[in-house]
């Protein structure tokens, strides 16, 4: 792996954590009606920034999905630790978080296990473009 494709997959994963920190389970009686659910206002009375802003939303959401499904399918529950560590660390901008089932060395190897099995995963779904190596 590259380290323009770690780099790749560390932004992807950084993405993908904040998508599902911002998850909250909903609880009590829904706030519209079932009929309107999945009404939206019509684009012609929106902004151009606000239509910027509702397409990065639906964007930021199946990336999201797509990269929760793919660090669903890791083989092991190590390397789902070793990414969520990884990613609570990296928010926060120090490390304070960590496993205690894991070393921090077993951590960091399970990690860098993940990114290496992720990247073809990512590169199949399109997250990431697959790089041309050059005869």
């Amino acid at each position: 792996m590259t380290q323009d494709q770690s780099e790749q997959v560390e932004e992807l994963l950084l993405a993908w954590h904040r998508w599902q920190s911002a998850y909250s389970e909903k609880l009590g009686v829904p706030r519209c009606s079932p009929t309107c659910r999945e009404y939206e206002i019509p684009t012609k009375h929106q902004t151009d920034q606000e239509r910027s802003e509702a397409v990065d939303a639906k964007l930021f959401k199946r990336n999201g999905e797509t990269v929760d499904a793919c660090v669903d399918a890791l083989p092991r529950w190590e390397h789902r630790a070793a990414i969520q560590t990884s990613m609570t660390n990296k928010r926060a901008g120090y490390s304070v978080f960590s496993n205690p089932r894991l070393s921090p060395e077993q951590s960091h190897e399970f990690y860098q296990e993940a990114k290496s099995l992720l990247l073809p995963k990512f590169e199949a779904r399109g997250l990431i473009k697959a790089m041309a190596v050059a005869a």
